[in-house]
């Protein structure tokens, strides 16, 4: 997977470039808008495969260029940066292309390794022998719970863990490996060396060595291996001439995270304190990497919960959050039986030509304000506004199987608060309501840069004109959605009626108070 990092208006971006095609410019239309008069309009083209990147100008006026020189066409490898018009986007590939987790090892104990096992410590550090180097300690605890006190994303607190990880231990290497926690297995995020270079591909560590530390809660640290016989079927440790690595698990309170991994291929060899230093480290930057977790799954909640809340009530909210793995399973576009309700003001036009552009939004926002309230508490979806009309939607996105009657039942309440409304106003305003039932396509409807949760088809089209044909104060249903009524709302025919757009007439039923 590759990724372009780049700024937007001083703060850092990135995105994740799919398989296929990304367009990069300054027009709205592209996958990646870069807001800079520089860039053009549609500036450059990236083809992304499993093991490629390229980047092709596309007749950008500014042009495109790498290393100070102008390139059409390009391949582009991990940490290359291209430029395009002035804009400078950082090309990254991510760790787990760079990292290989080696099959079939098997690690054998001797003398000139070290296991410490590692006992469930009672704050982060705790439970390991205390480190030589005090002063290396203590800096460690305020450099990590540095990233505590400020919240940043998990992928700046994996950086500042392995930047960290070098300023503590003499490695040459650092990999940083965590378990996704919905599927459990490892996952490479960070591989680079001491200079700040991203590890090229073809880079191996030992899984027996990383399942061992993640099953047994130890940590390693083994000395010289290259001269140690039991490492001598690990192929990732001799072709690499490692002359000495750690690895510790990251242990979160019961819960171990991932693992860290250090090795050098110097004469200099790790110590005891190094590995008590190291794990204690790894224990404190466990919890850091964790709260970066917990502030990122909690951000994306609130995110979707302001989404949500545009459109449902707050008891349809907590179900869809509360739905866990299924939760966007909603939204997938799918046929539904629901019921759709239409309600806007009469001759809401001509009122609006007597009113300054100020009163005229102060009248809608109050409105429209109760009109929605009263859609969540029957537990409706707000779809839209259309002007001064409101559209509702029962029976999707959860199923709702008496959603005939708790549309007919917020329109009577819609109904009931407008005349409260009126009770305040010096001019009385009066609303008609249109109301069918059958099925329509419901889900996320729209482009890939705006997708919006709405419904689509002749049930739509039906209620909005039964809206129509509404007198002033009156609230009409189809035939159709008032034999699904059961009886428990009273009403009167109207008999039956042309629609446009309908071959067939539709009886209409007046709902009475």
């Amino acid at each position: 997977m590759f990724s372009l990092i780049y700024h937007q208006f001083g703060e850092p971006k990135r995105y994740e470039l799919p398989l296929g095609s990304t367009t990069v410019g300054r027009a709205s239309n592209c996958d990646v808008v870069l807001n800079d008069d520089s860039v053009s309009r549609a500036h450059a083209r990236f083809d992304v495969t499993t093991d490629a990147c390229i980047v092709t100008d596309t007749g950008s006026t500014n042009g495109t260029s790498m290393n100070d020189e102008p390139i059409k066409v390009r391949r582009l490898q991990d940490g290359d940066v291209v430029v395009l018009g002035s804009v400078p986007i950082q090309i990254e590939q991510s760790a787990a292309d760079r990292l290989t987790l080696s099959e079939g090892h098997e690690l054998i104990e001797t003398p000139g390794t070290i296991f410490r096992r590692i006992s469930e410590p009672s704050a982060p550090g705790g439970g390991v022998a205390a480190a030589s180097d005090t002063k290396r300690l203590l800096r460690l605890i305020s450099d990590v719970a540095g990233m505590l006190v400020h919240a940043i994303a998990l992928s700046e607190v994996l950086d500042r863990v392995v930047d960290l990880t070098f300023d503590t231990i003499p490695a040459e290497r650092a990999f940083l490996i965590l378990i996704e926690p919905s599927t459990r297995l490892l996952v490479p995020r960070v591989a680079r060396t001491r200079e700040g270079k991203q590890i090229a591909g073809g880079a191996q560590i030992s899984r027996t060595i990383v399942n061992r530390v993640l099953t047994e809660r130890v940590a390693i640290l083994a000395a010289d291996v290259q001269a140690d016989a039991s490492f001598q079927t690990a192929d990732s440790i001799v072709r690499q001439a490692i002359r000495s690595f750690m690895c510790v698990p990251l242990w979160n309170q019961n819960d171990v995270i991932g693992v860290l991994y250090v090795d050098t291929p110097l004469s200099q060899r790790f110590t005891a304190a190094d590995l008590d230093l190291f794990t204690a480290m790894s224990n404190y930057a466990a919890v850091a990497i964790e709260q970066a977790r917990l502030g990122a799954r909690l951000l994306e909640e609130t995110r979707r919960r302001e989404r949500l809340q545009r459109y449902h009530s707050p008891s349809v909210v907590s179900r869809i959050i509360d739905g866990g793995e299924d939760a966007d399973a909603p939204f997938i576009t799918q046929e539904r039986d629901l019921t759709v309700l239409f309600a806007d003001i009469v001759g809401f036009t001509s009122i609006a030509e007597r009113l300054l552009p100020g009163q005229v939004a102060q009248l809608l926002n109050s409105y429209l304000g109760v009109m929605t309230d009263i859609v969540f508490e029957h537990e409706g979806t707000l779809d839209k506004f259309i002007g001064d009309a409101v559209m509702a939607v029962f029976g999707a996105p959860l199923d709702q199987p008496d959603h005939p009657i708790r549309a007919v039942r917020a329109a009577r309440d819609m109904r009931a608060a407008l005349s409260r409304l009126n009770e305040r106003r010096a001019s009385a305003i009066t609303m008609r309501i249109g109301i069918h039932s059958g099925t329509a396509l419901a889900g996320d409807i729209g482009s890939r840069k705006r997708r919006e949760y709405t419904v689509l088809g002749d049930v739509v089209n039906t209620a909005s004109r039964l809206e129509k044909v509404a007198e002033p104060g009156q609230i009409i249903v189809s035939g159709a959605t008032f034999e699904r009524l059961g009886g428990q709302i009273p009403g009167r025919s109207r008999g039956s009626i042309g629609l446009r757009g309908r071959s067939a007439a539709v009886e209409i039923v007046e709902i009475l108070d």
